[in-house]
């Protein structure tokens, strides 16, 4: 859809109560964990994040890198709906996202792409190339770099969570070759570890939708990642959304009255089958004891 359609479909699906009754359609009327991410975040787009967590603070209780521990584990509390940030690639341009966070008692888990951290995109394809590897570049825009490890480190001292986002960001629908697959997995998940100096659990599919993981890579990352993020969006919610759970990608050319729409639940019926794929090969969540 393009910007107006997308405004357009915000009046309408807000105009017929489509967060209420897609609420009971899909969730059976359950609440759960919505979890949104974004990317880049320059100075033009510092604000609109701003203002759409300052709108997420007037309507949900905002959650915590813990919470989704909780959701994963079975743990999970009954309650309102809430919001989880994420943040993916680990661009530096995220390091003033994550002071401005800390600031107002929000935190989140920053996905990165370990391999870019300390390099410029061109390091980091020639690094992906002394290994027979065509990387692909999350960011095209000009001067985009990594993030420090130094910056690395003073977030986590924030209380943000730093996590895995394949090594390479090479779209693992394509992948079936096991070394392929460690190469993207096991090498991010364990760089990130050396990186913050604690096991890291949580690792993002880069492109994040049912088809962008193989069967292959599916089973790789349910033996060897505990969490496990997708990209499309959705209401996790214990017993009957994905294993692989569910986040929206807010974009920085959809109107806000769109964004705050699919925040609110009205925009999960377009995206449904895509959760029933993905619950119908790797499981739903746990059902909360």
């Amino acid at each position: 859809m393009s910007r107006a359609q997308r405004w357009v479909a915000a009046q309408l699906w807000r105009a017929s109560g489509r967060p209420v009754t897609d609420r009971e359609l899909l969730y059976d009327g359950a609440t759960g964990l919505r979890i949104v991410t974004f990317h880049e975040t320059p100075p033009e787009q510092l604000e609109r994040l701003r203002r759409i967590v300052d709108w997420c603070g007037t309507r949900f209780p905002m959650a915590s890198p813990a919470d989704v521990d909780g959701l994963v584990a079975g743990r999970w509390r009954t309650g309102p709906d809430r919001v989880l940030l994420t943040f993916d690639d680990g661009y530096e341009s995220n390091f003033e996202a994550a002071r401005w966070l800390t600031r107002i008692g929000v935190s989140a888990i920053f996905f990165v792409v370990p391999s870019l951290i300390d390099r410029t995109n061109q390091e980091y394809l020639r690094f992906h190339e002394q290994f027979g590897v065509k990387a692909y570049i999350p960011s095209k825009r000009a001067g985009a770099r990594g993030l420090s490890t130094s910056q690395i480190r003073e977030m986590v001292a924030m209380g943000h969570r730093i996590a895995a986002h394949n090594f390479a960001h090479r779209d693992l629908g394509l992948l079936r070759d096991q070394a392929a697959i460690r190469y993207e997995v096991s090498n991010a998940v364990e760089k990130v570890g050396e990186l913050t100096g604690a096991p890291c659990n949580d690792f993002a599919i880069a492109f994040g939708q049912p088809e962008n993981v193989s069967e292959e890579a599916a089973t790789y990352l349910l033996e060897h990642c505990p969490r496990v993020y997708s990209c499309h969006r959705g209401l996790n919610v214990p017993g009957k959304t994905p294993r692989f759970l569910l986040r929206h990608a807010c974009e920085p050319d959809h109107p806000l009255a769109f964004t705050r729409i699919c925040l609110e639940g009205g925009a999960d019926r377009r995206v449904a089958d895509a959760a029933r794929t993905m619950s119908h090969r790797v499981g739903p969540l746990p059902t909360a004891s």
